[in-house]
């Protein structure tokens, strides 16, 4: 999820803009018209409507927690990854709408202070005296790592582990890594890394060796904020020695290697910028003469336009398409493309469309067909524990899509240590 509610542990400390601004922003003066009326379901339950075409608030999130700076007031629940450059903050006024999703955690982690701040009555010490208690001696304590460690917050996350080596004198890291094992460890070391930290190993592992894991590349990198892509790459070369954009290159080929590189470039519009209509109509109309309306399509200005948009301005754009052509985006998108490509731009679409329905699906092509996807399982399920709010929304989402419990649903799909975590952080 633009890693999402929680991801921004730092999201109500002082010195955060709205997103990153453009320089010198002034509020456009642009004319905004209603969103169309009678537009079916794409097979997401529809977004809260939106006046105006302005984006809903809170809008795309950040996994990662930001640098904190001064001079500006961050707008309520905005996740980033990354600082945003100076500019004046936004002052339109518009309603604040439930979020139908977020884009990414906020990778940089703050000082230790932003933790605290962010988590102000969290005493870690009980905690390191249980994982302490739980991985001492013969045999491990699984159930009492899972109660520890299922619920936290990326803020506790961070204070617990200083405060774990300064009294072990191991990394909670290398503990978890010796003492557990299997899908358990897996899932336990995501969350001890935090959002940003997971992030750049799932990348790294989607990249390593024969073969790209596309699912992961995907979940990661889709559907961001500039400033989670930004911080994400930072991080990755920082611990990889590479270039996040060097190493996608070299995995992916032809026109899916060219949409990544517009969608690592980190030039979406902001979701603070009131949609255009204009723009959409142009959108709309240059979508269809790409693919339905000539033979053959053209594969890289579809990537283009997907690539750099908001979400805000892409549901609009799939709202308008299917007035205007009685045509779903997603499917056009279905029909006109193959592989990976018709993966991540499906996945871009349905995020912008509505992410708790799109996240709920991801999660049931996990545990479908034969066997369960666990890497993929849990990579997604600790990326949506981090925010509680998207979380339930998924959960609804799901129920209303498959006519079912997630959680039930996982549990039938996992086993022992691993099912009781997974569960724990669903629920």
């Amino acid at each position: 999820m633009s890693y999402n509610n929680n991801y921004n542990y730092n999201q109500n400390m002082q010195g955060y803009p709205h997103q990153q601004q453009g320089y010198n922003y002034q509020q456009p003066q642009q004319q905004q018209y209603p969103p169309p009326q009678g537009y079916p379901p794409q097979g997401y339950p529809q977004q809260p409507p939106q006046q105006g075409f302005a984006p809903p608030y809170p809008p795309q999130q950040g996994y990662y927690p930001q640098q904190p700076q001064q001079g500006y007031q961050q707008q309520p629940n905005q996740q980033q990854y990354y600082p945003p450059p100076p500019g004046p903050p936004p002052s339109f006024n518009q309603p604040a709408h439930p979020s139908a999703g977020h884009t990414a955690p906020q990778y940089a982690p703050p000082p230790q202070q932003a933790h605290h701040a962010q988590a102000p009555h969290y005493n870690p010490t009980p905690d390191v005296q249980d994982i302490i208690k739980a991985t001492k001696g013969f045999g491990t304590d699984e159930k009492t790592l899972i109660r520890v460690l299922a619920k936290k917050s990326p803020a506790e996350i961070e204070i617990l582990k200083p405060a774990f080596e300064s009294v072990r004198g191991k990394s909670l890291r290398h503990v978890i890594d010796k003492e557990t094992a299997g899908n358990l460890r897996d899932a336990l070391l995501q969350i001890v890394a935090g959002p940003l930290g997971a992030d750049v190993e799932n990348a790294h592992r989607a990249l390593d060796g024969a073969g790209t894991s596309e699912t992961l590349l995907n979940d990661i990198v889709l559907s961001r904020t500039n400033a989670d892509l930004n911080t994400l790459k930072g991080l990755y070369r920082q611990r990889h020695g590479r270039p996040l954009e060097n190493d996608v290159a070299d995995d992916l080929s032809m026109k899916t290697q060219k949409l990544f590189e517009m969608v690592l470039a980190a030039t979406r519009m902001e979701e603070w910028i009131p949609v255009d209509p204009n723009k959409v109509n142009n959108d709309v109309q240059d979508l269809y003469r790409a693919t339905q309306g000539r033979a053959g399509t053209d594969e890289l200005l579809v990537c283009s336009i997907l690539s750099s948009r908001s979400d805000a301005h892409l549901k609009i754009v799939a709202d308008q398409y299917y007035a205007r052509y009685s045509r779903k985006l997603v499917q056009i998108i279905d029909n006109e493309f193959s592989g990976h490509m018709k993966k991540a731009l499906g996945y871009i679409v349905k995020c912008a469309v509505n992410k708790p329905t799109c996240y709920a699906e991801m999660l049931e092509e996990c545990m479908s067909g034969i066997g369960t996807k666990d890497k993929v399982l849990i990579e997604r399920v600790v990326r949506y524990h981090w925010d509680p709010a998207m979380l339930a929304q998924i959960k609804q989402a799901y129920r209303n899509v498959y006519g079912k419990d997630l959680i039930a649903r996982v549990k039938g799909e996992t086993s022992g240590d691993y099912e009781r975590l997974m569960v724990a952080m669903l629920s």
